[in-house]
């Protein structure tokens, strides 16, 4: 873009009010003088809307006369362009019809709207032009505007002023405090602004993180009063619950088999019984027919034959019978010895008592279902006890993690406020009596947003009177001409309000209205 511009003349026709033809040559001081409704403020509106087809507080502008005929509307400025001149000129025939020429070759507007934007922001030309047009705009424009050239604060320097300790601290001195490092961090992979996104607003993690926080809390409670209710198990541990339920079951085990046992034992005894009943017989009949045997005579003859039997017959005879005693004695002894056999094992044989057996039976059950509660009880516990642990973790975590998204976004604020501070220093001190307010402190979020205002000498500009408005516009122009280098003529309109000093960087062109005074146009060198 082009830096220093300089108007050389200017030629109007049926301007608003200025009927007919009226040219301007410009000088470094050109004088606009004369009554009310002479066409000063018109001629001072002329060049803007040869460019922009705007009056000089850059809204739409239709200069077509109200009070005469005339054929077209028509507006030439010729200027000099960093030393080369070009003329832009802009007409509104009678028929309304527009039409644009830069060194009066007709040129379509758009093709026209680029050549002039390629010589100048709009919004610089108007503001140092008119040192009035910068007020007329919205707050956001004014701000953008002033803001335009201003570079923000680097970010190491924001990180190390938010950790300043002391004013008199040198820079290499000073050591990132641990929110400054995080941010430093945490800005190598994200923005500012993709940080508060993370951690701040409806979505970010600092809400879930809350949400989540006190769901965390709940759980916690639900379960520990879920883990109150349960009885007391203090004292008990699951592996000798679990041995004591073994032995239970095999006691109720074996109390469930004694009846089939004590049967098996009867029938047994019985069967043993009898045995030594049959035995007890075998022995009585043995001993009648011992008895019959011992008692029997040896005769001196023949029982058959009747014949005396010699003395070896009957010593035979006799040997004969003393064998026959002896092995009735042997097996008389065996019949015994079999019943005593009996004897023992009967009396070995001890019957079961099966009468209280369903009664122990029960107790034994009773015993084991309050065993298997307490199991049961206790495998509730240490579930509900581990539950519980693993929600206080989580609820530590999560509070854990919520100090640090708040911790994040305190950082970001503080970043933010030292960012500001900085930035509003740096703006601040291109100024002299007007001060500036790029930021303001919202208290119910805590934070600095964007915002913009003027004041002079403790006053708002629209406080002020039509000469300390022009003192506070020369101001601004001057700021924004070494912000942007940009060099532009200056228009004063009512500069008989004025009493200050005029300082422009090139050429100035005053209005003053005059009583009974037709419309006068002086010019002046200026004494460099």
């Amino acid at each position: 873009m082009a830096k220093h511009f300089r108007f050389i003349r200017l030629g109007l026709r049926n301007f608003a009010g200025l009927e007919g033809d009226t040219a301007v040559e410009y000088g470094d001081i050109t004088k606009l003088s004369g009554k009310n409704g002479e066409g000063k403020s018109s001629i001072g509106t002329g060049p803007v809307w040869a460019f922009c087809g705007t009056d000089i507080n850059g809204s739409k502008y239709n200069p077509s006369p109200t009070t005469y005929e005339f054929d077209r509307v028509y507006s030439a400025l010729t200027l000099e362009v960093d030393g080369e001149q070009i003329e832009f000129a802009r007409e509104i025939d009678e028929k309304g019809k527009n039409a644009t020429y830069i060194n009066s070759v007709p040129t379509k507007a758009k093709e026209y709207e680029e050549v002039v934007a390629a010589l100048f922001d709009k919004e610089d030309f108007l503001a140092m032009y008119n040192p009035g047009y910068f007020f007329t705009q919205h707050w956001s424009k004014q701000r953008e505007q002033v803001l335009k050239y201003s570079i923000p604060p680097a970010k190491s320097e924001v990180l190390k002023e938010m950790s300043r300790t002391s004013p008199d601290q040198k820079a290499k001195e000073i050591k990132l405090n641990p929110a400054a490092a995080k941010l430093d961090e945490l800005m190598k992979k994200h923005s500012l602004d993709d940080l508060q996104k993370i951690h701040g607003g409806t979505g970010g993690q600092k809400s879930k993180l809350e949400k989540q926080h006190i769901a965390a809390q709940s759980r916690t409670r639900t379960l520990q009063e879920q883990l109150d209710r349960l009885p007391d198990s203090s004292g008990k541990d699951l592996e000798s619950l679990r041995s004591s339920e073994a032995e239970l079951r095999e006691q109720i085990k074996i109390a469930d088999a004694l009846p089939a046992k004590a049967h098996e034992i009867e029938m047994k005894h019985r069967e043993v019984a009898t045995k030594l009943h049959l035995q007890r017989e075998k022995i009585n009949q043995s001993k009648e027919r011992f008895l019959v045997l011992h008692g029997e005579q040896i005769e001196g003859h023949c029982p058959t034959c009747k014949q005396a039997l010699d003395k070896k017959s009957v010593a035979a005879a006799q040997e004969n019978k003393d064998t026959r005693v002896a092995k009735a004695r042997e097996a008389h002894q065996e019949l015994i010895d079999k019943r005593i056999e009996l004897e023992d094992e009967l009396a070995s044989i001890i019957p079961i008592d099966v009468g209280d057996l369903p009664k122990q039976v029960r107790e034994l059950e009773n015993q084991l279902n309050v065993v298997l509660d307490d199991i049961r009880n206790q495998i509730a516990c240490e579930r509900i006890e581990a539950d519980v642990t693993a929600a206080k973790k989580a609820e530590s975590d999560t509070l854990t993690n919520l100090k640090e998204s708040i911790f994040i976004l305190d950082a970001i604020k503080a970043y933010r406020a030292k960012e500001a501070e900085l930035q509003a220093e740096k703006v601040q001190s291109l100024f002299t009596r007007l001060k500036i307010r790029l930021f303001k402190y919202v208290k119910t979020s805590g934070e600095y947003e964007p915002d913009f205002s003027i004041q002079m000498d403790g006053k708002d500009y629209v406080s002020l009177s039509v000469g300390e408005k022009i003192t506070a516009g020369l101001e601004l122009t001057e700021v924004l001409h070494k912000q942007s280098g940009l060099i532009v003529p200056t228009f004063i309109d009512g500069i008989g309000e004025y009493t200050g000093k005029i300082a422009v960087y090139d050429q100035l062109i005053t209005a003053r209205a005059v009583h009974d005074q037709e419309l006068k146009i002086e010019t002046e060198v200026a004494v460099r």
